[in-house]
């Protein structure tokens, strides 16, 4: 079993739990790998501490709003400190933050800096091993090119000379004039490899950028969406100033600049942070690959299947890997939306949860929702023998 999450219903481990019992209920004498899986975004930390054994950090920091309560977030760090994973929705999630107050001119990931600076501090390195920092981005309420985060590792701001006091907002990419970066700061990151899951490839600025694709999701109105872009622009000048306008305009185009609202870009340019698919970041620490290629039958789920699902999502790539191994595929989500028909083929099932419940129960019990899809997914299998 390697299911996603489906998002807001329930996490990939619950639903690995309910589809092996369906399993189990139609094929008793089957071995089941319950394997949940994450592509980067929410769930990649509870995807990592379950299959890398990590032991759970809890820090209480700002959330999204700094006019709202501080938040309880969880990171993971390796027995041996040379590992430490950060979910940024932890601090920094669009699920913090109530639907009338989104708006991302007022949110920021200076919490999610918080959590990167603990875990920094909880790290050990030498020479001849350097430790790992992952941070996985998806599900943000922010779009702030990740000023936030690194207001809060120490990166200092300007506006018109006086110092801006951290950590910084979405509406702050329009006022920031100078940037300081401090020896310290830079020689702490330069031990350190700083890698960004993400899970969309969306570059950082125009039509398919974090502003203009992802501001409305996060509460922006048409004039928020064009004040961030407007932001995001001066910050790309400011820093290609900083950093070299070349450098700075090629991190700015890259797949994925503009998941989580710019902050792999920020962290990129300025601490030298490296973007990577976090589908392939997952499934290189669970050892995807050989479970898939070991395994008779491979079942997924997550909670829309529709034609983000093919680009960099867990499904997708599940997809891919079992091909590769001649391995069937079947899926149960939560719902089936706009996926073209030659990849609907490319399953060997697919069961909604949706109709095998209906939406209410599909959300309201999940777990049973999945155990009941599973079954009727396994129906031919059970036929056939």
């Amino acid at each position: 079993m390697a299911p996603d999450s489906l998002k807001g219903t329930c996490s990939a481990a619950v639903a690995a739990i309910a589809i092996e019992q369906g399993v189990l209920d139609r094929l008793s004498d089957v071995s089941v790998d319950r394997c949940p899986i994450a592509d980067g975004g929410e769930g990649t930390l509870d995807a990592m501490v379950t299959g890398l054994a990590l032991q759970v950090q809890v820090r209480r920091v700002s959330g999204p709003r700094l006019d709202r309560p501080f938040v309880d977030a969880r990171f993971g760090i390796a027995s041996d400190r040379r590992l430490a994973v950060v979910e940024l929705a932890e601090a920094s999630g669009l699920q913090l933050i109530e639907p009338a107050d989104r708006d991302p001119g007022k949110t920021g990931t200076g919490g999610t800096g918080a959590m990167l600076r603990a875990s920094l501090d909880l790290l050990e390195a030498s020479e001849d091993h350097r430790s790992q920092v992952i941070l996985a981005v998806g599900g943000s309420g922010t779009v702030d090119g990740g000023i936030g985060a690194l207001s809060m590792l120490g990166v200092r701001f300007r506006a018109e000379g006086a110092l801006l006091a951290p950590p910084l907002l979405g509406a702050d990419l329009l006022r920031v004039d100078a940037i300081e970066l401090p020896p310290a700061i830079r020689d702490a990151w330069r031990r350190v490899d700083l890698r960004i899951a993400v899970d969309v490839g969306n570059p950082l600025l125009g039509a398919t950028g974090a502003a203009r694709v992802f501001g409305p999701q996060k509460g922006a109105d048409r004039a928020g969406v064009e004040r961030l872009e407007s932001g995001m622009s001066r910050w790309v000048g400011l820093l290609g100033r900083e950093f070299g306008e070349d450098q700075v305009q090629r991190a700015a185009e890259a797949d994925g600049a503009g998941a989580a609202g710019g902050v792999g870009f920020g962290l990129r340019v300025v601490l030298g942070a490296v973007l990577e698919s976090g589908f392939d970041i997952v499934a290189t620490a669970l050892d995807l690959d050989a479970r898939v290629a070991a395994s008779d039958l491979v079942i997924t789920s997550e909670g829309s299947l529709d034609a983000q699902s093919m680009m960099g999502k867990g499904p997708g790539c599940l997809l891919e890997l079992g091909e590769k191994h001649r391995v069937p595929v079947m899926i149960v989500p939560g719902r089936i939306g706009d996926l073209a028909d030659q990849d609907q083929r490319r399953f060997a099932g697919i069961v909604s949860l949706e109709s095998v419940c209906g939406l209410q129960e599909a959300t309201s019990r999940p777990s049973y929702a999945l155990r009941a899809a599973t079954e009727q997914l396994l129906v031919p299998l059970v036929d056939g023998r």
